[in-house]
C-alpha cells in the first residue's frame, strides 16, 4: 500500500529540485465515483514511471548521440483491463519491442528516416530515431494474457487487470 505522506514528500522534493521553489498548496476536486487513495496511487505510479524512464533513457547508449523520444499515448483503465494506445506512425512490427517488468510497460522502437534517392530533403520535421515509453501499470495487472497489436500507426496494448503484479521478471510481448 502506498504511504501517501512519503509519496508527497518525494514528489515535493523532486519538484523543488527542478524548479527551485516549494510546491504551493492547491485544491483538486475528485469526482465522487473516484477513490482518492486509488487516484493518489495511480498518479504516484505514473510519476515514478516517468522518473525511471528518464533514468533508463539517460543511462542507455544512443546511436549518434540521439536521445529517445516518447510518442504520445492514451491509457484507459476499464473494469477488467487497461488499454494503452501509442502513436507510432511509420514504425513496423519488426521495429518495436513491448515488454512488462515489475509494474511498468515498456515500449521501445526505432523510427527510421525515409530518404528519397532521387531528391534533396528540403524540410524534415518528423521525429526519427529511438523510441522509448514507459507506462506504470496498476497493481492488479496480469503478466500473462497481454496482447499487443499494431494497426495504422497505432500500437494498442491490452493488459488484463484481474491478477497480481508482483512479478518483476521482464516479459516480452509479441506484437501482432
Amino acid at each position: 500500500m502506498l504511504n501517501v505522506e512519503q509519496a508527497i514528500a518525494e514528489v515535493a522534493g523532486v519538484y523543488q529540485s527542478l524548479t527551485g521553489r516549494a510546491i504551493k498548496p492547491g485544491r483538486y476536486e475528485l469526482p465522487p465515483e473516484v477513490d482518492p487513495a486509488t487516484q493518489a496511487e495511480s498518479n504516484y505510479r505514473q510519476f515514478k514511471a516517468l522518473l525511471e524512464q528518464k533514468a533508463r533513457a539517460s543511462a542507455e547508449p544512443r546511436g549518434k548521440g540521439e536521445p529517445a523520444f516518447a510518442p504520445p499515448v492514451d491509457v484507459v483503465e476499464l473494469e477488467r483491463e487497461v488499454r494503452v494506445m501509442v502513436d507510432v506512425p511509420g514504425v513496423t512490427r519488426e521495429q518495436i519491442v513491448v515488454s512488462v517488468a515489475g509494474d511498468a510497460l515498456t515500449i521501445r522502437g526505432e523510427r527510421g528516416a525515409l530518404r528519397s534517392a532521387a531528391g534533396m530533403m528540403r524540410l524534415e520535421e518528423r521525429r526519427k530515431g529511438p523510441i522509448l515509453r514507459t507506462i506504470a501499470l496498476p497493481p492488479r495487472a496480469r503478466r500473462d494474457g497481454i496482447e499487443a497489436t499494431l494497426r495504422e500507426g497505432v500500437l494498442t496494448v491490452v493488459i488484463p487487470t484481474d491478477g497480481h503484479g508482483n512479478d518483476v521478471t521482464e516479459v516480452p510481448i509479441d506484437v501482432k
